[in-house]
C-alpha cells in the first residue's frame, strides 16, 4: 500500500528536462516553469506541499483549504507573518493577476540578499487556497510574476501562449554589485540627517 501511495504521489509533478507546463495532479493545478526544475524526493512525504528547484531559483507550493479566514485581510497579515519568519526586509505587498483566482503577494529581500515573493491564490470556484513562495536571484522577478500569473485550475488547463520563461543566471559581479547597493542603501538609513 505504501508503495501504491508513492507511486500515485510520483505522477503529481511533471518533471522531465523539457517540461514548460508543470501538473500537480492531485489538486489538478497547472501552471508555466522554466525547463530544467526538479522536484527534491522529500517533497513527496507530505500530499499538501511540493517544491520545485531550478539553478538560483526554488518554489514552494503548499495547498490549504478555505475557511471564515480566508479574506483579504487575514491573508495579508499571514503575509506579513510569513515574511517576518524568514527575516525579510524592504518587503512590500505586490499585485500580481492570476485568472480564476483571488491574489495577494508580497516580495521583499532575504536576509542572504536574495529575493523572495510570497503570495496566496485563493480560488474562485474549488476551496483550494495556494501558498507560494519562490526565493529567486536579483534579475528573474519577472520570471517569478509569469510563473504565478500561469496557475490554473480544472479542466481547461492550457499551456500558456506566452513565450518560455527563462531562468537568468546571475553572475558573481552583478551579485557582488547588489550586495554593495545593499550595503550602501543600509548605511544610508542608518545616517543620521542633520538640518541648519
Amino acid at each position: 500500500m505504501k508503495h501504491l501511495v508513492l507511486m500515485l504521489t510520483l505522477a503529481f509533478l511533471s518533471t522531465s528536462a523539457n517540461a514548460k507546463v508543470y501538473t500537480w495532479d492531485k489538486y489538478d493545478i497547472a501552471f508555466d516553469a522554466p525547463e530544467g526544475g526538479h522536484v527534491p524526493f522529500s517533497f513527496f512525504q507530505d500530499p499538501s506541499t511540493a517544491q520545485v528547484n531550478w539553478d538560483e531559483m526554488v518554489m514552494t507550493l503548499q495547498r490549504y483549504v478555505k475557511n471564515e479566514n480566508t479574506n483579504k485581510k487575514n491573508l495579508e497579515e499571514r503575509l506579513k507573518s510569513r515574511a517576518i519568519g524568514f527575516n525579510m526586509y524592504d518587503t512590500k505587498m505586490m499585485k500580481i493577476k492570476v485568472k480564476g483566482f483571488k491574489s495577494h503577494a508580497l516580495e521583499g529581500t532575504m536576509p542572504d540578499g536574495t529575493r523572495c515573493i510570497i503570495a496566496y491564490l485563493v480560488s474562485e470556484k474549488t476551496p483550494t487556497v495556494l501558498e507560494i513562495v519562490v526565493n529567486y536571484l536579483y534579475g528573474n522577478q519577472e520570471v517569478v510574476e509569469e510563473m504565478i500569473k500561469s496557475f490554473s485550475e480544472g479542466n481547461n488547463q492550457k499551456p500558456n501562449e506566452r513565450e518560455k520563461p527563462k531562468q537568468k543566471i546571475q553572475k558573481k559581479k552583478d551579485a557582488e554589485k547588489e550586495k554593495q547597493e545593499l550595503e550602501k542603501e543600509k548605511k544610508r538609513k542608518n545616517e543620521k540627517v542633520y538640518e541648519c
